[in-house]
Order: structure tokens, then C-alpha cells, then sequence
């Protein structure tokens, strides 16, 4: 049985009346899962918190609409390599970075049907997308340092239960009567993923780090 650490900068962890009774609140109750304030940006507080852990998963980013160059680089760079650092010292054996499809997007030509092999574009669309490949790239480049092993995905608009964000901005700009408009033709396609299938892409990722053999080659560095 794992314990869970969930990392946030908040001194303390709020939950919502579902997550209270759901999984999470249970998790928190019963010390499966325990709650650590930390700021990645700093160093000393990453190894402290990641002291003894076994597999680390890194979410953290700023809200991607803010386009404040300074804050990306600190959080999605910075504090990316502080986590990188933090998992070789303390010889964590797995690490997965939730990376996000606009790394490989120049804010112009459309991607349709990619894989991996799709290169960064020589310019990206904003300070976000920019910050957040030169994080994927540490990630991928960090792939069998000291024993560690990487993994990064990239889910795109990411929607459901506690989401404070996506969708109640575009309910609001309904109700705003902002949206009655189409751009271009009206056959721009746009991918969306329900968060529980981002966690288990999350999960499958680190089973795949976790196992032996060519699956574990194949995840490795990608």
C-alpha cells in the first residue's frame, strides 16, 4: 500500500463537500494520504518533500491564460530542474511531468493526428507553452540519471469534477452572450480529456516506468 503525499503551496489543503466524502477526504482521514505545503521554486522545501518518495508525479503550473513570463519560467523551468534535482539526490525511481499538447503548437498551424515525433516549433504561441517544453525538455533529458526514470504526457483542456476553470469560464461566456460567433468555417477541431482519464494516464504511465522489459524502454525518456 502506498502512502500518498499531495503537494500544494497553500498552508493548508481545502477539499470541496464532494471531495470531503469522495476518495480524497477518505485518503486524508484514515493517513493514507497526507498534506505538505510546499513552493517549488524553492529547493530546500522540494527535497523535504519529496524525502523518502518512491515515484513523483509533477502537476504543478500556473493558470496557462496568465501570460506573465517571469512566473512561467520560475514555476514550469526553475522549479522544474528544482524537482529533477530533488528526485536524482534522494534517488527517486520514477518521476512523470503532466506536460501539455501546446509545446508543440507556433499559435498558427494546426495539429492534427500527431505523435511524438512532432518537434517544438522555432517560436510558441505564448509564455506558458514556451516555459512548459523547456520543463518537458529537462524531464526527457533526465531520463536515467541516477536510476530515475521519466515520463511526460500532454492532456489537453482538461475537464470535470472540480474543475474551477474551463468550463465555468465558457458557461460564463454563454451566459454573456460571447460565444454567439464562429471562427473561420466552423470545422476547427479542438481535443478535450475528462480528468479521471488524465489520473489513470498518470497511472499507466508510472506502471509502465515500473515494469520490466521493453514496455518500460518504450515509456522511458518519452
Amino acid at each position: 500500500m502506498f502512502l500518498v503525499r499531495i503537494v500544494d503551496m497553500g498552508p493548508t489543503i481545502i477539499l470541496d463537500p464532494h471531495e470531503e466524502n469522495g476518495t480524497l477526504g477518505q485518503a486524508l482521514r484514515s493517513a493514507q494520504a497526507v498534506y505538505v505545503s510546499m513552493d517549488l521554486r524553492n529547493k530546500a522545501q522540494v527535497l523535504k518533500a519529496l524525502e523518502g518518495a518512491e515515484v513523483v508525479f509533477h502537476m504543478a503550473a500556473p493558470n496557462s491564460s496568465i501570460n506573465d513570463y517571469q512566473l512561467h519560467y520560475s514555476v514550469n523551468v526553475e522549479g522544474t530542474k528544482n524537482v529533477i534535482d530533488a528526485c536524482i539526490e534522494l534517488k527517486v525511481k520514477r518521476l512523470i511531468y503532466t506536460s501539455s499538447p501546446s509545446v508543440v503548437f507556433d499559435g498558427v498551424h494546426g495539429i492534427l493526428d500527431a505523435d511524438e515525433s512532432v518537434p517544438y516549433p522555432a517560436k510558441h504561441n505564448d509564455s506558458y507553452s514556451a516555459t512548459k517544453s523547456e520543463g518537458e525538455a529537462l524531464v526527457i533529458k533526465s531520463n536515467g540519471t541516477n536510476g530515475l526514470l521519466t515520463c511526460c504526457i500532454r492532456p489537453s483542456c482538461i475537464f470535470g469534477p472540480g474543475d474551477k476553470l474551463f468550463v465555468p469560464s465558457l458557461l460564463d461566456a454563454a451566459r454573456a452572450g460571447k460565444m454567439k460567433f464562429i471562427v473561420g468555417e466552423g470545422n476547427n477541431i479542438w481535443d478535450f480529456t475528462y480528468v479521471e482519464n488524465v489520473a489513470h494516464a498518470h497511472i499507466c504511465a508510472e506502471r509502465a516506468l515500473a515494469s520490466e522489459g521493453m514496455v518500460a524502454e518504450k515509456a522511458s525518456g518519452q
